[in-house]
C-alpha cells in the first residue's frame, strides 16, 4: 500500500507539473518574432547622422533574418523620427512601450532626446541597449538597464590629444565650439596631451557654435604657431577652418575627434583635410577585414540607398552586439534574461569595433579606437585598436 500512496502522489506531482504554464516570454516575443524600438533623427539638421545610423541597424538584421533569424525568431525593429527632439523621443518612447510592447530599445540615435526618455524607460523597465548616443553620467556609475558600446566622446578626445603628443607637439590649440556641451569633450585634450609631453602647452580657443568664417581663426592660430591644431566641433566647421589653414598657409598638424570620422568630411574638405589624424570607433568601411565587407553587402541589399560610411557601420556593429546578448539570454527571453545576456558578454569581438566586455559594474562595453588618417583622398587606418583611457 506504501509503494501505491507514493507511486500516486508520484502521478499528482507530474499532473501538476504538466497543468503548470512555462514561464512566460517577455513583451515583443513571440514564438517567431522579436520587436525591438528605436528611435532616430530621420527628419531635420540632424538627419544626415540619423539616417545613416537606422540603415546600419537594417542591413544587420536583414541580413541576420535572412539567415534564420536567433534560434528561429526573427527579429523586428520599429524605429520613430524624433528629428532630434526631446519631447518627441520621450512620445516615441511611449508608444515603442505601452503600444507596440517592444523588447527593448535598441540603437538609437541622440543623446540629448534619448537622455529625455530616460525617467520613462526606468518606470517602466524598459531597457535601452547598444545606442548610437551617450554621455558619461549614462556608465559611471553603471545604470542596471542601460548597456552600450560605443566609445564617449571625452574618451576620444583624450586619445586624440595623446596622439598629438605622441607626434612630438608641444604646442597644442584646442578649437572648440563654446557651449558646454563642446566644453567638457574638449576639456579631455589637454590631459591626453601631456600623458605623453608633461610641459607641453595646451591652449583652448573657444569658438561660437555655427561660425561660418574662420578667417579671423585662422589669423589668430597663425600668431599662436601651435605645432598642431586639435577640433572639437561639428564637420561643416572643421571643413571651414582647414579651408582657412590652407587658403593663409599655416603651417600645423590637424586632429579632430571621432565625431568627425566620416566619407563625408574627404567630400567637403577636399586637399585642406588631407593628412588630417583622429581616432574612429570602426574599422574603415573600405577595410578588407570580413565582417566590413558582410556590412557592405549587407547595406547593398537592405539599405541600397545609404552608401557605406561609419554611421550606418557602427550601428550596424552594435546590433551585432545586441544579437549576441539574445543569444546569451537564452530561454524565456524577457527583459530581465536580456540584460544578463549582456552581462555575459566578454571580449565579443564583431571585427569592427573594439573588442566588447559587459559586466553589472562596467555597462559601456568598450573604450577602444583604431588611430586613422586621411591619406591619398581616403581614411586609412594608423595602428591597431587601442585603449582610449590608456596610455597607450
Amino acid at each position: 500500500m506504501k509503494h501505491l500512496q507514493y507511486g500516486l502522489a508520484a502521478l499528482v506531482l507530474t499532473a501538476n507539473l504538466a497543468m503548470a504554464p512555462a514561464r512566460a516570454d517577455g513583451p515583443g516575443v513571440t514564438a517567431d518574432t522579436i520587436t525591438l524600438g528605436s528611435w532616430s533623427a530621420l527628419t531635420g539638421p540632424f538627419a544626415v547622422y540619423g539616417v545613416p545610423g537606422v540603415a546600419g541597424q537594417t542591413a544587420f538584421y536583414g541580413k541576420l533574418n535572412a539567415e534564420g533569424g536567433i534560434n528561429g525568431r526573427k527579429i523586428r525593429v520599429i524605429t520613430e523620427d524624433h528629428a532630434y527632439n526631446p519631447q518627441q523621443a520621450v512620445a516615441a518612447a511611449r508608444k515603442l512601450v505601452n503600444r507596440d510592447k517592444v523588447l527593448a530599445i535598441q540603437g538609437a540615435y541622440g543623446t540629448g532626446p534619448s537622455a529625455a526618455a530616460f525617467p520613462y524607460l526606468q518606470q517602466e523597465g524598459a531597457p535601452f541597449v547598444m545606442p548610437y548616443a551617450g554621455a558619461l553620467d549614462w556608465y559611471e556609475p553603471p545604470r542596471p538597464l542601460i548597456v552600450g558600446a560605443q566609445t564617449l566622446l571625452d574618451y576620444q578626445a583624450r586619445a586624440v590629444g595623446r596622439w598629438a603628443g605622441k607626434d612630438g607637439h608641444k604646442n597644442v590649440a584646442v578649437v572648440h565650439a563654446a557651449v558646454a556641451a563642446y566644453e567638457k569633450v574638449a576639456s579631455n585634450v589637454g590631459p591626453g596631451v601631456k600623458s605623453a609631453i608633461p610641459d607641453a602647452t595646451v591652449t583652448m580657443v573657444p569658438v561660437k557654435l555655427g561660425t561660418t568664417d574662420y578667417a579671423p581663426i585662422a589669423l589668430e592660430l597663425a600668431g599662436k604657431t601651435p605645432d598642431a591644431v586639435v577640433f572639437i566641433g561639428t564637420m561643416q566647421e572643421l571643413v571651414a577652418l582647414a579651408k582657412e589653414l590652407k587658403q593663409q598657409k599655416v603651417k600645423t598638424s590637424l586632429y579632430t575627434y571621432g565625431g568627425n570620422v566620416a566619407n563625408d568630411l574627404i567630400t567637403l574638405g577636399g586637399e585642406a583635410v588631407e593628412g588630417l589624424r583622429s581616432v574612429s570607433l570602426t574599422l574603415p568601411v573600405n577595410s578588407d577585414a570580413p565582417a566590413v565587407a558582410a556590412y557592405r553587402e549587407a547595406l547593398a541589399k537592405f539599405a541600397p540607398n545609404e552608401k557605406p560610411d561609419y554611421g550606418s557601420l557602427l550601428t550596424y556593429a552594435l546590433a551585432m552586439v545586441t544579437a549576441e546578448a539574445i543569444r546569451n539570454a537564452g530561454e524565456p527571453l524577457t527583459r530581465e534574461s536580456l540584460m544578463t545576456g549582456f552581462n555575459t558578454l566578454k571580449d565579443f569581438d564583431t571585427g569592427i569595433i573594439g573588442k566588447v566586455t559587459v559586466t553589472p559594474e562596467r555597462h559601456l562595453g568598450t573604450t577602444e579606437v583604431i588611430p586613422v588618417e586621411i591619406k591619398g583622398g581616403q581614411w586609412a587606418t594608423a595602428g591597431t585598436f587601442v585603449d582610449a583611457l590608456s596610455n597607450w
